[in-house]
């Protein structure tokens, strides 16, 4: 959790906190040719927004949630072997499911963590759920934080 130390701030601006560590280090938002700066900032504003918005009413008034990502393994990867101009396209597959890794904590008004944990978050099943006319690129890692709230967060009392 020494992660999470470095990332608290002593009043929160809202209910949840969501932070990014070392995103550079990331295994698909690395520093590559396929993957350009600009690209990585708005995955990371997307995932950001998306996890304020979907968590934001589901903590209790005085209670901030922090999270830390700490590494994000898009569905699919690159096939460097696929010819033709495909080398730098994201293949899909059930082989490359997404993954995602964070750790989480609550902390009430006085500054006392309320709840707290590291997760490790896979999808081995993603395919059998995919829209093929979806064409958000993050859709995938979506659905997987989508389904880690319902879980995580299913007997969270918000009053």
């Amino acid at each position: 959790m020494g992660m999470l130390a470095a990332c608290l701030s002593a009043s929160a601006a809202g209910a949840v906190e969501v932070d990014f560590i070392d995103s550079k280090e990331f295994t698909d938002f690395s520093d590559s040719d396929r993957v350009v700066v600009s690209t990585q900032k708005a995955y990371i504003s997307e995932l950001t927004a998306f996890l304020e918005e979907r968590l934001d009413n589901m903590i209790a008034p005085g209670h901030t949630l922090q999270v830390v990502i700490t590494d994000v393994d898009m569905a699919g990867e690159f096939e460097p072997w696929r010819r033709g101009g495909f080398d730098d396209t994201r293949v899909v597959k059930d082989l490359y499911p997404p993954r995602i890794d964070l750790s989480f904590r609550i902390v009430d008004e006085a500054g006392n963590t309320v709840r707290e944990g590291d997760r490790k978050l896979r999808d081995l099943g993603f395919m059998y759920a995919a829209r093929p006319l979806d064409s958000d690129p993050l859709r995938h890692e979506k659905k997987l934080l989508a389904s880690w709230i319902r879980k995580e967060f299913r007997d969270w009392e918000t009053t």
